[in-house]
């Protein structure tokens, strides 16, 4: 009987043979552990899940490690896989956890932007509305002033003729014409004097009325800083009389003069100092001031063609929607 143990399967053929066993199909090893056939050094451990044997390098951003699919690489929710296509840069939802986009900007109203919207229509509604607030005092000062005009011109009138006039035929002699021409200058001067006058009192009416001051007649007739009035006025009138030649001068002096006076009894300026400001006001709001004094003009047109009663209406209107013009220029809110 042979001593051999009969192959049943159940023992390695090789074992007692001392030869190694035929070498099989290759196995990769598992990332993190030793080679086949291999075993870590004395006092190594094997290296961690993760990290990269004894000997090897870690692999370089963005590269698979050993062993792990490619592509690999950790991901949370705020930052996408690497090389992943963001589908929020493509004008889609925002993403998770970010804030929304703040909501559209009301529409921007006319005037809130670019050139602010000129002032000088609500001037003339503004003065419309006070007019017929204060009708009463305004036709009582305009009857006063018509009053004023009519006895002192006629005064005037009567003895500045009568005296040019011959006392032996009535007939006007050299003398008489170089009298008569002086007193027409001196007849003229004195109408713009009251002009002037009638100017400022309705001016410093309407200067009230914008302070939410409801004017008394005195107001119309007041005499302080009237000097200065007269001064200014009178310069203003004699420079617009030297360059009205050129047909355009006395228009551009008045223009660019139109505040002088609101100067004067709103701010106590002199003379000098009123008619550079006025200037500098107009230069800084040219607009403003050229639609101001179209409109004025056109409301004192349209006065006058009514039969010169319509000024006493337009000349009032005007100079309260003025006086309001003026107000917003020199950053005052009329009341």
């Amino acid at each position: 009987m042979s001593d051999k143990t009969p192959d049943d399967g159940t023992q390695d053929p090789y074992a007692q043979s001392g030869y190694p066993p035929p070498p099989g199909p290759a196995q990769p090893p598992v990332y993190g552990q030793p080679a086949q056939g291999q075993q870590p050094g004395y006092g190594q451990q094997p290296p961690a899940y993760g990290q990269p044997a004894a000997g090897q390098q870690p692999p370089a951003y963005g590269q698979s490690a050993p062993g792990q699919p490619s592509g690999w690489e950790k991901t949370t929710p705020e930052q996408p896989a690497y090389g992943a296509q963001d589908q929020y840069s493509t004008g889609g939802y925002p993403p998770p956890g970010s804030a929304y986009p703040p909501p559209s900007a009301p529409p921007i109203s006319a005037g809130q932007y670019g050139a602010p919207e000129s002032p000088v229509p609500d001037g003339f509604r503004y003065g419309w509305q006070k007019f017929t607030q204060n009708i009463g005092v305004f036709l009582l000062a305009a009857l006063a002033y018509i009053v004023a005009f009519s006895v002192i011109g006629g005064i005037f009138f009567a003895v500045l003729v009568g005296s040019s006039l011959s006392a032996d035929d009535g007939d006007i002699g050299a003398a008489g014409l170089a009298g008569l021409g002086f007193g027409a200058i001196v007849f003229t001067l004195i109408m713009f004097l009251l002009v002037f006058l009638a100017q400022a009192g309705i001016i410093r009416g309407a200067l009230a009325i914008t302070q939410g001051r409801r004017p008394s007649l005195a107001d119309f007739f007041a005499v302080d800083r009237i000097g200065t009035v007269i001064l200014t006025s009178l310069l203003i009138s004699i420079v617009s009389t030297i360059v009205s030649f050129t047909f355009i001068g006395s228009i551009i002096v008045g223009f660019f003069a139109q505040f002088a006076l609101f100067f004067i009894i709103d701010k106590g300026l002199g003379i000098i100092d009123s008619i550079k400001a006025s200037v500098r006001l107009v230069l800084d709001n040219l607009s403003t001031a050229i639609l101001l004094y179209v409109f004025v003009y056109l409301a004192m047109l349209a006065g006058t063609i009514v039969l010169f009663v319509g000024l006493l209406v337009a000349v009032p209107v005007s100079i309260l929607a003025s006086a309001y013009v003026y107000r917003k220029l020199i950053n005052e809110q009329p009341v």
